[in-house]
């Protein structure tokens, strides 16, 4: 079986944006897989940006240390990644389009059930409001009162 370029490209950045969308809550794990993706996409580019990539593979690896907290490094994280994605996209011919973006979630969800997607958007509203709670409760921590 012979798959086609473009088709080759949009399951390399479903992958990655997979893997992305991990590191929203913890750093990406440094599989064979996820270097794979990186380099499948850099080599069907036009091999002009290899740091780039290189920054791409970094930044998901970001972890909570003694000068970070595990939502200063997910934010950054996440922050890093996001920066990098068009450059990506582009580096491979594809522009990150509202279309595009909408192909990428049908790909990453297609063959779930009526009730498993169900499921899933119950729980990501329901991580959605965690977090956005305990954002509300570190900005609370963090303000300076008179």
């Amino acid at each position: 079986m012979r798959l086609a370029r473009d088709r080759l490209i949009f399951l390399c950045l479903v992958a990655l944006d997979d893997i992305m969308h991990g590191c929203a809550t913890a750093p990406a794990a440094p599989s064979p897989q996820f270097r794979a993706v990186l380099a499948m996409l850099y080599a069907l580019g036009d091999r002009s940006e290899r740091a780039l990539f290189d920054d791409f593979w970094r930044s998901s690896q970001l972890a909570p240390s003694h000068t970070m907290t595990e939502h200063q490094a997910n934010h950054r994280r996440m922050s890093l990644l996001a920066r990098m994605w068009p450059a990506i996209c582009r580096h491979v011919g594809v522009e990150p389009s509202t279309d595009f973006t909408l192909a990428l979630a049908a790909a990453r969800h297609r063959g779930d059930s009526e009730h498993a997607r169900l499921a899933r958007l119950l729980s990501e509203v329901e991580h959605n409001r965690r977090v956005l709670d305990r954002h509300k409760r570190h900005k609370q921590q963090c303000t300076v009162r008179d």
